[in-house]
């Protein structure tokens, strides 16, 4: 998808002996929003948006070079550099042996081989370095879209998302972090990013006064005369916008909630720098039992670490796993300042969401289970929400709602609305998908935040998984043969069917959300639902949840679905 960037000026940062101002510009292709105000912690801000930084340019993907063509070079050399040696190799025995006669071998000859070596090494590193700040098409290689900033009515928040689509990073910052008055727009836009500007991150100081400021003043003129007006139009990939979308949507979703202290992350970011494993598995395991403090298993070592934090108190005893642990590294330089992290699990294999509470900020990490399945493949994220279905109608309302309240929690958009509780939760995912708001873990609220613009991201954002379609197909041509249904403790049920030849059992609670499930299908032997529930699954959830506006939808497009 072509994404058109329109921009006054670069972001910077001015300093003087004792104030610092922090100037982002904005895209002028988006909604008017602008913001000023003076930071109470710039150290903490510099270390916040260093560890965002992280976020951005990583890419933990195997990267497979085609050798092909090296391998015919160095066939090449071989036979040049044999036929060289035969020629002058007696030669160079010759005058060898001439130098040699003539003087000592110098005493440091080693040491002064490697302290040369390692001047040449460092030149090239910061050659690599230079090129990669002043070379635009090297960066875009880095990051695919600028950031995006929000302001809305009591935090200001920075999201990023991944080259290698993998991880997700977002920092808050309450307006409490602020001292005094704050002049502000509302909405959301992109900000001009470099690695200059992440240079100059760097010299923040708490003995100056830091100003964040969203620079407005390319909103009132005329741009296009000013020299320092310039517009990007950059492909964006589909599955980095979807990525984005999903992370939206999955991040409400129900999860078990674990608090870490500060001294159980350090202990696992330390051991995991100085081991580095040549074995599966590589799984951090948590350990969850009720009425104890977590504690995290490090596979393959088994190493064990005891949380000191606060005590589990979920629904019943269990394991989860989950992948992605190299990645938390983007979290070292929070360390000194973070006062507990809460994990958010969503199930084995699946993503997992990191809060680092840092007083008036606060550091979002998420990760999809493991690198190359990311948040954009598979079925997993679209279909661990028990409300599939939602109608155009409710959408827009809820859409029309948030745009207004800019903030609101579910049960607030229900009674507003008139709604059942799953009807507003299955447009929130769809919206959540599509990139139109954004769940925050922290107030557990949904608020309006577009990463672009509706109409686009409903051609790009919302292509619906192929085991999601021949789900509903099953459903609709009456596949589902139900064996077995009864009601277990906990407010669930189990159920049983026979699906187009293949075995099904599953637990669901009284929201539709499969807790545990099992299928005899090849996709269900294969992935297990680390990537989502199979086709014979999703039948079967449709059918316990009755699926009647699938059907009137069905009908209504002469046998067609409403993705």
């Amino acid at each position: 998808m072509e994404y058109s960037l329109r921009y006054l000026g670069r972001s910077h940062v001015e300093q003087g002996p004792y104030r610092s101002t922090v100037t982002f510009s904005p895209n002028l292709s988006r909604e008017r929003v602008w913001f000023d105000g003076e930071l109470r912690d710039p150290l903490r801000f510099r270390e916040a948006m260093s560890a965002l930084h992280e976020v951005v340019v990583g890419d933990h993907r195997f990267q497979r070079r085609d050798k092909s063509a090296y391998e015919a070079w160095k066939k090449q050399k071989i036979q040049e550099q044999s036929q060289l040696r035969a020629t002058l190799l007696d030669r160079a025995r010759v005058q060898a042996a001439q130098e040699i006669a003539k003087q000592a071998i110098p005493a440091n000859l080693e040491g002064d081989f490697r302290r040369l070596h390692r001047k040449y090494w460092d030149a090239r590193v910061r050659w690599a370095n230079e090129l990669a700040r002043n070379d635009p098409q090297m960066f875009r290689a880095l990051v695919p879209c600028d950031p995006v900033i929000s302001v809305a009515d009591d935090v200001v928040f920075f999201e990023a998302f991944s080259k290698d689509e993998s991880s997700y990073g977002c920092l808050y910052v309450d307006r409490e972090g602020f001292v005094g008055g704050q002049d502000a727009g509302l909405g959301t836009t992109n900000v001009d990013y470099s690695m200059a500007l992440y240079e100059r991150f760097q010299a923040l100081r708490t003995y100056r006064t830091t100003r964040l400021h969203l620079d407005p003043r390319g909103f009132d003129v005329a741009v296009e005369g000013k020299a320092d007006y310039r517009e990007e139009k950059i492909d964006l990939p589909p599955s980095w916008l979807r990525g984005f979308g999903q992370i939206s949507a999955t991040s409400g979703l129900a999860t078990e909630s674990v608090k870490l202290d500060t001294a159980t992350i350090y202990s696992l970011l330390v051991f995991l720098r100085r081991n580095r494993e040549k074995t599966g598995p590589r799984a951090i395991v948590f350990e969850l039992r009720r009425g104890k403090p977590p504690a995290l298993v490090l596979q393959p070592w088994g190493m064990r670490l005891e949380s000191r934090g606060p005590n589990y108190e979920g629904t019943s005893d269990q394991d989860v796993k989950v992948w992605g642990r190299r990645r938390l590294s983007v979290l070292a330089r929070l360390l000194p300042m973070i006062e507990h992290v809460e994990v958010q699990l969503l199930g084995n294999g699946l993503p997992s969401l990191w809060v680092a509470k840092m007083g008036e900020m606060r550091f979002l990490l998420a990760l999809s289970g493991w690198t190359t399945n990311d948040w954009t493949r598979g079925t997993g994220l679209d279909l661990l929400s028990g409300a599939i279905l939602s109608d155009e109608a409710t959408r827009q309302n809820v859409w029309t709602f948030l745009r207004s309240a800019r903030m609101a929690d579910r049960a607030t958009i229900a009674a507003e609305l008139g709604k059942k509780g799953t009807e507003i939760a299955g447009a929130l995912h769809h919206l959540g998908r599509e990139g139109q708001l954004l769940y925050d873990p922290v107030t557990r609220a949904y608020r309006f935040r577009q990463v672009i613009d509706a109409p686009d991201a409903r051609k790009v954002m919302t292509a619906e998984p192929e085991e999601l379609t021949k789900g509903k197909e099953l459903f609709l041509g009456a596949r589902v043969a139900v064996g077995k249904t009864e009601p277990i403790p906990g407010n669930k049920r189990y159920l049983s069917a026979k699906i187009a030849g293949e075995t099904c059992e599953a637990i669901v609670d009284a929201d539709g959300l499969m807790t545990r499930a099992k299928c005899s299908c090849h996709h269900f032997f294969k992935n297990g639902l680390r990537a989502g529930p199979c086709r014979h699954l999703l039948a079967l959830r449709l059918t316990a949840q009755g699926g009647d506006e699938l059907r009137l939808q069905s009908a209504s497009l002469g046998g067609g679905f409403i993705h």
